[in-house]
């Protein structure tokens, strides 16, 4: 086994084996990559010395695509797709410049979901998109704080969405 495309050649069955082992159903490409990489890892380590290729190519290749799923579920479980797209979008659509800084109309259809101050502070972020190092002056609170004000926030408004139109996921 000196050349590596013979070796993934040989491999490339057990590379399927183990993604359907690992039940990867979303970002196949993805953690195909990762396998090759790890099965060209294995074979860049091996020493014969120690046993049998077969085996511990296996179980680095499954090692690694376990540890890249647990690192992919953790970084989707973090992240809130498109949520700050869809509130700027929003935000910027709603007419603030014709109202000359008059917010009543906007703060009267939240009235019932938000607070004065909850609005102005997503209004902050998502129209005026200022960064939490510059807000933390004006509400005299940590980033830390600042974020998770604004996670209670969205939370209350996706929330009182479910009710309001009975949907399961928003």
């Amino acid at each position: 086994m000196e050349n590596f495309e013979e070796v993934l050649k040989q491999y490339e069955p057990m590379i399927s084996s183990i993604l359907r082992k690992a039940h990867v159903y979303k970002n196949h490409d993805q953690f195909r990559q990762v396998a090759l990489i790890a099965l060209w890892k294995a074979w860049s380590n091996f020493d014969a010395t120690r046993g049998s290729f077969t085996p511990y190519a296996y179980r680095m290749m499954l090692t690694t695509v376990y540890t890249a799923m647990r690192k992919d579920n953790q970084y989707s479980e973090s992240q809130i797709p498109f949520e700050k797209d869809k509130l700027t979008t929003l935000a910027q659509s709603a007419d603030f410049e014709n109202s000359s800084n008059d917010y009543s109309s906007i703060l009267d259809a939240f009235s019932e979901l938000l607070t004065p101050e909850e609005f102005q502070l997503l209004k902050d972020l998502y129209y005026d998109q200022y960064k939490y190092d510059e807000l933390t002056e004006k509400y005299n609170v940590s980033v830390a704080a600042l974020k998770k004000r604004r996670d209670r926030i969205l939370k209350k408004l996706r929330q009182q969405l479910k009710d309001h139109y009975k949907i399961e996921k928003f």
